[in-house]
């Protein structure tokens, strides 16, 4: 007999099921998933704090939708592997940690990240100068790929142990994704979530996906931060150009775009 499913998991299917790209619709799911988190006393809180505490961007329609795309990979794969490109503060991780603490999922969790900014520099016509004769540096301005120094790692383990989750259950991969290294040491994983939110220049993003997307599982899940900007919808923020641009190589690599709530764009491997 097979298992029933959870009925976290069976709302996600719902979902993506009746989902269609339309402005009307994509309206709608932001605002229902909003509306979910804010019903949710663990999502609303995270996020409350989150947001009080400067720790993250996003929108919380997102909480809504980690929730019941985990549970989905948990329904489907058992102990799932799940891996996010790009930290920053911690709130998409440590979201993860406890909903599988709370829910007792048997999630493994892995994370790239330096653990460190990349400020602009002090001088604003110094700023000015580089953005009228550096494409990369231009580029990386549009994209919004500047962050202001500070002990990053310190911020995330702080969250961690608000929530009473063990930083050491994470495998943290200390370095940027297209470093020699991390990719030595991801060659042989497969995984059956992974959320990239690294740099958004139309170069990084696309490296990221050629390095990255063939590590998905057949089944399993890639989704894309800052990606809905040709999608139709006025309600949220859609993103960048230069996200949007790349995620087109996606259904080249085996991916079908199956949901999307706000800026936040779900690939499903074929």
């Amino acid at each position: 007999m097979v298992p029933p499913m959870n009925p976290l998991a069976e709302e996600f299917q719902r979902q993506v099921n009746r989902y269609e790209n339309t402005a009307a619709h994509n309206d709608r799911v932001f605002a229902e998933f909003t509306a979910a988190t804010a019903a949710d006393p663990l999502l609303a809180e995270h996020r409350r704090h989150v947001e009080q505490n400067q720790l993250g961007f996003g929108d919380p329609a997102f909480h809504a939708l980690w929730q019941l795309l985990l549970a989905s990979a948990q329904d489907r794969f058992g102990s799932a592997q799940v891996l996010e490109i790009g930290v920053f503060k911690g709130q998409v991780v440590s979201l993860w940690a406890l909903l599988a603490k709370t829910h007792g999922w048997p999630l493994r969790l892995h994370a790239i990240t330096p653990f460190e900014g990349q400020p602009l520099p002090a001088s604003r016509w110094w700023r000015r100068l580089q953005v009228r004769l550096n494409p990369w540096f231009r580029a990386r301005a549009r994209s919004g790929d500047f962050y202001p120094a500070d002990d990053y790692e310190q911020i995330v383990r702080r969250l961690f142990a608000r929530y009473g989750l063990d930083f050491g259950s994470v495998r943290w991969i200390r370095c940027y994704s297209n470093a020699p290294e991390v990719l030595a040491a991801v060659q042989s994983d497969r995984f059956h979530v992974i959320y990239i939110d690294g740099s958004h220049t139309y170069q990084a993003v696309s490296t990221d996906l050629a390095n990255y997307a063939p590590k998905v599982a057949p089944g399993g899940w890639l989704v894309m931060d800052d990606a809905s900007y040709d999608l139709p919808g006025t309600a949220f923020w859609k993103g960048y150009e230069s996200v949007s641009s790349a995620c087109l190589r996606l259904p080249g690599l085996g991916f079908k775009n199956v949901f999307n709530v706000g800026h936040n764009r779900i690939f499903e491997k074929e």
